[in-house]
């Protein structure tokens, strides 16, 4: 059997706002802001937010895909961010994070030559070895930490997309351009 760290189970078990239990208070510093949305499960929230913000925002600067999985227009690098679902996710609760990869075309043939089930494209929530380039959202932030938002049945999706936004905008779109000019140069 094998060990399950303290703060996992304290995590998995949490105290959970369940439907028809009261609302954070205004006193309440650490809950997120709440108000109604058309999702009434927290996939729900997380779908539409991804359908109807997310990725309308990502193409808008240049990227192409759906579902969680976007990449940049590059004849020479596969340059991807793809959105990583905790797997304790829920209907009461949904954590995700973003994840980034860039990598040479070649460079990547190469590897797959090697390690032929890598298979023919890379994925972003995977990782892999050199000369692949890995970042987590984040891991750019001037503060460097593994970052997660969580998103809950009534929570303002507004806030936690300005933040979302900002990231994406302020430091992974950034960092994935500045990867395909430096990358095997």
């Amino acid at each position: 059997m094998t060990n399950i760290p303290d703060t996992w189970r304290a995590w998995r078990f949490r105290r959970r706002n369940r439907p028809g239990d009261s609302l954070p208070t205004s006193s309440d510093q650490t809950a997120a802001p709440v108000v109604e949305t058309s999702a009434s499960t927290a996939q729900e929230a997380y779908a539409e937010l991804m359908k109807q913000r997310i990725a309308p925002l990502l193409r808008r600067n240049g990227l192409i895909g759906s579902g969680g999985r976007f990449s940049m227009k590059s004849e020479t690098h596969w340059a991807l961010l793809g959105f990583q679902k905790s797997a304790f996710s829920d209907r009461s609760e949904v954590r995700f994070t973003v994840n980034l990869l860039v990598v040479r075309r070649d460079e990547w043939d190469e590897l797959v030559a090697r390690a032929p089930h890598y298979g023919p494209n890379p994925t972003p929530t995977i990782t892999y070895p050199a000369p692949v380039r890995h970042a987590r959202i984040g891991q750019l932030a001037e503060d460097p930490a593994d970052k997660w938002w969580r998103i809950h049945p009534r929570q303002d999706l507004d806030l936690l997309m300005s933040d979302l936004q900002s990231d994406l905008l302020g430091s992974a779109l950034p960092w994935m351009r500045q990867q395909i000019t430096t990358v095997g140069q």
